[in-house]
């Protein structure tokens, strides 16, 4: 029955479907024999268009006016090719659908295609040229997206960097000396003790490297990260190299304090050792002692203090760092005396390890070995880590510590007690979010005071108000709210610091857990009754989280 309906185009280009005027009653067609007929015509590569197909069906068996006008369902059709833009414009591809009984792609259809979309740059000359080829070898109606342009990302820069060009102190007692014929590490030899002559050079900068744009296919550029170019700073004790200015040189004999864009010399005080011989030392400025510091003895000093050897018993109080190269040994006390090695730092404190002493730093404190039965405070993070699993033991005493608390064994097998008050910046945090809560409350009372009284001034018509009432009407200003607004958004900050603070500043153990652990977080506390693998412990501001790293029983409180 299609064979009465079809017909191709005066041209050759088209099938037409016509219902001829004798089927004035309609006529009922197959679409499933629409192919056998498309053969005869020789058009069986022509593109079929279904909806047409389907529309000269229905027209045709209701004998509706359509139908006798006639219906192009099938039509010769060229190679075609779509542009689509993927990964925020850097790649280009080019999906090319194969002709239907039409010619192939030609360079300037593709040519015209990348510039309805704007690709300019990128193009890749043989990814294009497959392009054209596959346009040939395609069936009818087949498909294949073929990338032909890709972006460049922006080649990022370098931050300026310093490279100090002597050893810093508190790096050295963490890294012992290897030593001999076999190399092997000598836990008591760390080297000798880091101090600088007049006219050495102790950092350098390397300038920062500025990065390269970057492209997207369609010509936008994209910009590199900025760079941090910061200059390098000369501090006490240092200047700029005549040679380099990217080179500081000492200008003085001392101790180096590395900072993070410059170093600072300290006039240094150096002595073989602290005993009765030389008697109590206070120093305004660096202390370099490359021996020991015997028992009963007093170290005072500005600047830093660091020691070779070890500190027994003693006292030292620096407003700097205390470097102990090997150990801080104190004696075992009975309860409510005081203990007999106190060290008190106004930066960070470093040790090989440290036993039976009271040991206070506004900075951090980090022991290699061990801490046993210390008394310490602590106001930044309490690291007792070594390099094997044996070393890096945190056992016995109390520790109140400002952030985190890290170390490789957390208490003791046997009855020692451990007591560690961790995060005891929280309290802080809380007391300002309390203080900015009463300062918004205290505002909003007298905000809303002077809204009431606003509203009392306006109830008095103009005509009768007095001028002092209309001075106070003015002065009111009930509007005005950036006080309250910026109360919220430093509420909003702190609370936001304190929740990332939360999340940082946890205890820790890398490899066990003993038994007798009591951890305390603000007023909340548990102790650990079980042995355990490695551990974390950390606070939500409600409740302790314990977290063992491997499946054991659980934690009894």
């Amino acid at each position: 029955m299609w064979k009465s309906v079809l017909k191709l185009s005066s041209n050759g280009n088209e099938v037409i479907a016509q219902l001829p005027s004798e089927f004035s009653k309609g006529l009922a067609l197959e679409k499933a024999l629409l192919n056998k007929m498309l053969v005869e015509l020789n058009a069986q590569s022509f593109f079929v268009d279904d909806s047409a197909v389907a529309q000269f069906i229905k027209c045709a068996a209701s004998a509706k006016g359509e139908a006798f006008s006639g219906i192009t369902i099938a039509a010769i059709k060229d190679a075609t090719s779509e542009v689509i833009l993927t990964e925020r414009d850097m790649i280009a591809s080019i999906k090319v659908t194969g002709a239907y009984g039409g010619s192939p792609l030609q360079p300037h259809d593709i040519i015209k295609s990348l510039t309805q979309s704007r690709v300019i740059k990128g193009l890749n000359k043989k990814a294009l040229k497959k392009v054209l080829l596959l346009s040939r070898q395609l069936q009818a109606g087949e498909s294949y997206v073929q990338p032909v342009a890709i972006g460049r990302r922006p080649k990022e820069g370098k931050d300026a960097q310093f490279i100090p060009l002597v050893t810093d102190p508190k790096k050295r007692v963490l890294m012992p000396q290897a030593s001999g014929e076999s190399d092997k590490v000598d836990m008591r030899d760390l080297g000798d003790i880091v101090t600088v002559g007049e006219n050495e050079q102790v950092m350098k900068r390397i300038p920062a490297l500025k990065g390269e744009n970057g492209f997207t296919v369609t010509g936008a550029v994209i910009p590199p990260k900025p760079v941090k170019d910061h200059p390098l700073k000369p501090g006490t004790g240092t200047k700029f190299s005549p040679d380099n200015p990217n080179t500081l040189l000492s200008t003085m004999s001392g101790m180096p304090i590395i900072k993070s864009s410059g170093v600072e010399i300290d006039e240094a005080l150096c002595l073989s050792q602290v005993d009765i011989s030389t008697g109590h030392i206070k120093f305004k400025g660096c202390v370099v002692i490359s021996g020991n510091i015997e028992p009963n003895m007093e170290v005072i000093a500005t600047g830093s203090i660091t020691v070779g050897g070890f500190v027994e018993s003693a006292t030292l109080k620096s407003k700097g760092d205390i470097i102990v190269s090997k150990g801080i040994i104190g004696h075992n006390v009975d309860d409510g005396e005081p203990k007999s090695c106190v060290i008190e730092s106004g930066g960070d404190v470093v040790a090989n390890y440290a036993q039976f002493a009271k040991v206070s730093s506004q900075g951090d404190i980090h022991f290699k070995v061990h801490s046993l039965n210390n008394d310490i405070v602590c106001g930044g993070d309490l690291l007792v880590t070594g390099s094997g699993k044996k070393q890096g033991i945190l056992s016995g005493g109390e520790a109140v510590v400002g952030g985190k608390v890290v170390c490789n064994q957390l208490g003791v097998e046997g009855d020692t007690a451990t007591y560690i008050k961790a995060f005891a910046q929280y309290q802080t945090y809380q007391d300002g979010l309390n203080t900015l809560q009463q300062r918004y409350k205290a505002l909003q009372e007298s905000k809303m005071k002077a809204i009431r009284r606003e509203i009392e001034l306006k109830k008095i018509p103009k005509s009768a108000r007095t001028e002092e009432q209309n001075k106070e009407l003015e002065v009111l200003n009930s509007s005005n709210t950036e006080a309250l607004d910026a109360l919220n958004t430093e509420k909003e900050r702190l609370e936001l610091e304190l929740f990332a603070k939360l999340e940082l500043n946890t205890v820790a153990s890398l490899v066990q857990t003993h038994t007798r652990v009591t951890v305390v977080f603000d007023e909340e506390k548990i102790t650990t009754k079980n042995t355990h693998g490695p551990a974390s412990f950390s606070f939500n501001k409600h409740m302790i989280h314990f977290a063992p790293k491997l499946k054991e029983e659980d934690l009894t409180v």
